[in-house]
């Protein structure tokens, strides 16, 4: 089945782009409010679990967190002295000087370029700064920008399980309903494989594709992308990347950008940014690559709510990517000694967790203790002072996993997995 992208795009790119939008808004509020209802409220209610759990929290003094899904690493140097310099100049800046005014609703032209030569240098894959790409207020929006460019009220959009529920709460504001995509295979191993894409997501307009994945740590090989790609380009359906993880691959594991995928581009979106790879999660940089019909209607969208990104961010994003010496080898390798002190911990314990090859969240299976995850997880933060995620908080099938968090220092994650073995211990002497 073939349809042209455009027509997929349920903006309108040309004149009266604006009421486009507005009608889409209505029409939403119409006609979605029902289709879009459930997605909400189940996305609402697993991440009102996960702020349950930091709430109960902060009633510790000596909590060890390994919930968060932001860096704890220090944002470098050299992104701070762009942002300071950005502001420089702003206090130099003579009358006629226009260098404090909003910038371009796409983004700095400047930043653009970089991430374009970035893909080329480090994927082969060209990308027009101009037309194929557009600066985001984090990933947050990019998805949700993505999301409202694409889907109609009543429209079917295919999502992994388990996943990051954020995606639920998104694609439910534009009317949309999930189709759950289950990607757990034999024992400990999770992907996204496409027969089962063709088995669940037969009428499915949006594949939202998650490489690596959050929470499972999976992470496609560059022949399982390949195979997806043909196979959502046979069934139709435009697919949505989240690769916001793409530098957070571990052993040598080879993956793929989506767009690198011959034949892929014209049907599919990558969405990424800084925050994970540079640790900037408090600069709100994003970006969105795709056709340039796609694009456009997210400038449209994106013009009309919350116009372009913050102008120091983008020089904080821009100075990232012009650092002499990168930081992310040097991230890589922290992640990878803590995710081995996790592993190392489990193994100790008998607990079996899903195959890692990317992220920063361990999947673990808690079923042989025979009280469910979130329970696991209320007495593991009421007894030992460990806070972990249970995993219905990523889809309600999920009662016996947990997502277990690399953002800690190395001491605090040895720490936390000495408390967890004692309180397994409890567990099982109980038992």
């Amino acid at each position: 089945m073939e349809t042209s992208f455009v027509n997929l795009c349920p903006i309108s790119f040309t004149k009266g782009g604006t009421m486009g939008i507005r009608r889409k808004a209505m029409s939403a509020r119409e006609k979605g409010s029902k289709a879009g209802r459930g997605a909400v409220e189940s996305g609402e209610k697993a991440t009102s679990l996960r702020y349950k759990m930091m709430d109960l929290a902060k009633s510790r003094k000596d909590v060890i967190s390994l919930g968060r899904g932001d860096p704890d690493l220090h944002t470098q140097r050299e992104i701070i002295d762009g942002t300071m310099k950005y502001f420089s100049t702003l206090s130099n800046r003579d009358a006629s000087s226009d260098n404090s005014i909003l910038g371009p609703v796409r983004g700095l032209p400047d930043l653009k370029r970089k991430i374009a030569d970035r893909y080329m240098e480090e994927k082969g894959i060209s990308v027009d700064p101009e037309k194929e790409l557009i600066i985001t207020n984090g990933g947050q929006e990019g998805l949700f920008l993505a999301l409202l460019a694409l889907v109609d009220p009543g429209d079917k959009v295919a999502c992994p399980d388990p996943r990051y529920t954020s995606y639920d709460q998104a694609i439910g504001a534009c009317g949309g309903t999930i189709v759950s995509i289950p990607t757990q295979q034999e024992g400990r191993f999770f992907e996204l494989k496409e027969a089962d894409l063709r088995e669940y997501a037969s009428d499915a307009k949006l594949l939202v594709f998650v490489n690596p994945s959050n929470p499972t740590g999976s992470c496609a090989t560059v022949e399982s992308v390949r195979k997806l790609a043909e196979v959502a380009k046979e069934m139709g359906i435009i697919v949505l990347s989240d690769e916001i993880y793409e530098d957070i691959i571990f052993d040598d594991h080879k993956s793929l950008c989506f767009w690198g995928v011959d034949g892929a581009r014209d049907r599919s979106i990558v969405l990424s940014g800084f925050s994970k790879s540079y640790a900037m999660t408090g600069f709100r940089v994003g970006f969105l690559v795709g056709p340039p019909d796609f694009i456009d209607a997210v400038s449209s969208i994106k013009e009309t709510t919350s116009g372009p990104c913050p102008t120091f961010s983008q020089y904080a994003a821009l100075a990232a990517l012009e650092m002499e010496n990168d930081s992310r080898p040097q991230f890589l390798s922290r992640y990878k000694d803590r995710r081995q002190i996790l592993m190392d911990g489990f193994n100790r314990m008998r607990v079996p967790y899903a195959e890692h090859y990317g992220g920063l969240f361990l999947w673990a299976d808690m079923t042989r203790f025979g009280i469910g995850a979130e329970e696991f997880c209320y007495r593991l933060l009421r007894d030992a002072g460990v806070l972990m995620f249970p995993g219905n908080s990523f889809g309600d099938s999920w009662r016996n996993w947990v997502r277990v968090s690399l953002l800690a220092p190395k001491k605090s994650i040895e720490e936390a997995m000495a408390r967890m073995t004692e309180f397994v211990e409890g567990l099982e002497e109980d038992g």
